[in-house]
């Protein structure tokens, strides 16, 4: 059976992750990103991949990581406080969010040589 437009954008596909950060004192939840979200993380990425991309861990993590109702947690402008956090830990969060967002290593270096 063939979806409707209704039922495409009716339908729940923005899971929610649960990462436990015991360093922080609990957990914290990631969504998916959107397509649009994601295109344009993508889309700095190959813009910027002469010079690298700035807090590239903290940008995604912006816009991923959110409550148990699937609000994001930081707004654009607060990537500085993220990026100022342990990068033992952030990295162990970044790549739950990289695999529950269908992102790998190789995404990442695909995008370095575009």
């Amino acid at each position: 059976m063939a979806l409707t437009k209704e039922q495409i954008l009716a339908a729940d596909d923005m899971g929610l992750l649960e990462v436990q950060v015991p360093e922080w004192g609990g957990s914290v939840f990631v969504r998916v990103m959107t397509v649009g979200e994601r295109d344009s993380y993508e889309n700095d990425w190959m813009v910027n991949k002469s010079k690298g991309v700035e807090n590239f861990r903290s940008k995604f993590l912006q816009r991923v990581l959110c409550d148990e109702k699937g609000e994001l947690l930081f707004k654009a402008n607060e990537i500085e406080l993220l990026a100022k956090k342990s990068a033992r830990i952030t990295i162990r969060v970044w790549e739950a969010a990289m695999k529950h967002n269908a992102l790998s290593d190789d995404d990442v270096e695909e995008l370095a040589k575009n």
